[in-house]
């Protein structure tokens, strides 16, 4: 297996190789599933899990005493794409500012929705390379900086209590050093016929 360099764009450097080489065409997202399957998961040591919120569906009319009038709906797949994409675009321009903006200097992600299938809320996971030069501190306000500015996830848990007897999360997304066990859960259900929910940001 190539071993792909720094930027995630050799994907299609080895797509072109499988073409030349007489392979079935094969699309960046089974190439990078098979990348993924192939023990090169050991470069990303971030994983990061949001929740979105959900979005206005409709407003019911005042009656009865009703106090919320506002119908909320779940975002859908495509929607919680956009939203992931807008965020991780954000966070580029926190972490690399100027570069990102005028050289195109990018993280290396890998992005999977899950939840649509199993009848769950959807939800997204990135596995992630933290630069190398990066404190893991400046790491994680960078990433609460990009959340706070998409304003597409959900950040605090309004369950959240500092005095209650059994604390629950305080943060609704989830971000955490990983190993290569991780990837592999969250691209559990990816094969060589279902892949739609795999991404590269």
């Amino acid at each position: 297996m190539v071993v792909l360099n720094k930027y995630m764009s050799k994907l299609q450097e080895l797509q072109d190789i499988c073409q030349q080489k007489g392979y079935d065409k094969l699309s960046s997202r089974q190439v990078l599933a098979d990348w993924l399957g192939k023990g090169c998961t050991q470069r990303f040591d971030m994983g990061l899990t949001l929740m979105p919120k959900k979005v206005h569906h409709k407003q019911k009319s005042a009656r009865y005493g009703m106090k919320k009038t506002q119908v909320l709906r779940h975002l859908n797949s495509s929607e919680l794409v956009n939203a992931s994409n807008r965020f991780v675009e954000l966070l580029n321009n926190i972490i690399y500012k100027q570069a990102h903006k005028r050289f195109g200097k990018r993280l290396e992600i890998v992005m999977v929705t899950e939840g649509e299938q199993e009848l769950i809320d959807l939800h997204v996971h990135f596995a992630i390379l933290k630069p190398e030069t990066m404190p893991i501190k400046q790491f994680v306000r960078s990433v609460h900086q990009a959340l706070e500015l998409s304003g597409d996830f959900e950040i605090h848990n309004p369950k959240y209590d500092a005095d209650a007897e059994v604390l629950v999360d305080k943060y609704r997304y989830k971000l955490d050093l990983i190993d290569e066990g991780w990837i592999t859960y969250i691209t559990k259900k990816l094969d060589g016929k279902d892949m739609k929910n795999l991404y590269l940001p």
